[in-house]
């Protein structure tokens, strides 16, 4: 018997194979960046190189109106969603438009902003340093609250002209709210409400299967990557 399903695995295999390359590859969205997914789907974007006090380089994008919705109206409320552990802003709009948080937010009228912190694929820039150096991620998430978050809050408040803005963070874009709101009075007063989504505190009692990836080698990791398109 087992030579049998030996031998339908062999012919099936290759064909399971070759069906998932041509699905992939028929996905418009499987090369895009984040403004060509924004844009795909019928929304407006805006993009912004955000510059933080020790020299990172962040990719922040903006939805400021959703489909059908004028932008000549009324100042609308600022929503900020910062990403997970490891991710970046796609996480927001990879679903349908009816499924994905930042069109949602955008089609029911608010200012949608998307945050990419240091060493993503969309914030992968320095002024001085090289990705290929280690001193460029010589960083953990207490320069992401100290550096990042206040940078890229005092952008978006000056570009739409707001005082405050509602703030989502899902995973790591919570515990980095957590540090910086927390240490930061002056940052704190510039959130209206703070979502925390799936909140972490510290990732030690972890079981998820990601954690053993920090066992890995650079190089293994950059074999795991998926590869980057600008």
């Amino acid at each position: 018997m087992w030579w049998l399903l030996a031998a339908a695995w062999c012919v099936l295999l290759p064909a399971s194979i070759h069906s998932y390359k041509q699905g992939s590859i028929t996905n418009p969205e499987a090369y895009m960046n984040i403004s060509q997914i924004i844009s795909y789907w019928g929304y407006p974007y805006e993009k912004y190189d955000v510059v933080t006090e020790d020299g990172y380089i962040l990719g922040t994008y903006r939805i400021p109106h959703g489909k059908g919705c004028s932008r000549k109206t009324a100042p609308k409320a600022v929503v900020y969603l910062q990403h997970g552990l490891v991710a970046s802003a796609s996480n927001w709009i990879c679903n349908l438009p009816n499924n994905s948080l930042a069109f949602l937010l955008a089609d029911s009228g608010y200012d949608v902003w998307l945050g990419n912190s240091r060493g993503n694929t969309w914030s992968r820039k320095h002024l001085r340093l090289s990705p290929k150096s280690p001193q460029y991620w010589a960083f953990s998430l207490d320069e992401m609250a100290k550096y990042d978050l206040p940078a890229t809050i005092n952008l978006i408040l000056e570009k739409s002209g707001q005082k405050q803005l509602f703030y989502v963070g899902h995973s790591q874009g919570t515990t980095i709210a957590f540090i910086a709101f927390s240490t930061n009075p002056e940052l704190a007063k510039k959130i209206k409400v703070f979502f925390a989504l799936a909140p972490v505190a510290t990732v030690k009692y972890t079981r998820s299967p990601m954690k053993k990836l920090t066992a890995l080698s650079r190089q293994a990791v950059k074999v795991l990557s998926p590869p980057k398109h600008s």
